[in-house]
C-alpha cells in the first residue's frame, strides 16, 4: 500500500496574521521594525526572521489606500 504523507506547517497563518499586525502598526503611525514588532506583538524574533520580508510583501500587496472622499 502505498501512503502519502502530508505535513501541516507549524504556524498556519502567520504570514498573514504578521501582515495585518504590520499594516496595524503603519496605520498608527508606529515605525514596523523587528524591534518594533517584537515590542508590540507575540511573533518571537526568531519568527520575525523567518516570515517577515513575506509577511511584508504581503502587507504591502493587500494594502489599500483609504482616500477622503
Amino acid at each position: 500500500m502505498i501512503t502519502t504523507r502530508t505535513t501541516q506547517p507549524a504556524t498556519p497563518g502567520i504570514v498573514e496574521r504578521m501582515a495585518d499586525k504590520m499594516r496595524e502598526m503603519g496605520q498608527n503611525g508606529i515605525p514596523v521594525t523587528v524591534d518594533s514588532l517584537a515590542e508590540h506583538s507575540d511573533f518571537t524574533r526568531a519568527e520575525i526572521g523567518e516570515f517577515g520580508r513575506a509577511a511584508a510583501d504581503f502587507a504591502k500587496a493587500n494594502h489599500i489606500r483609504q482616500v477622503a472622499a
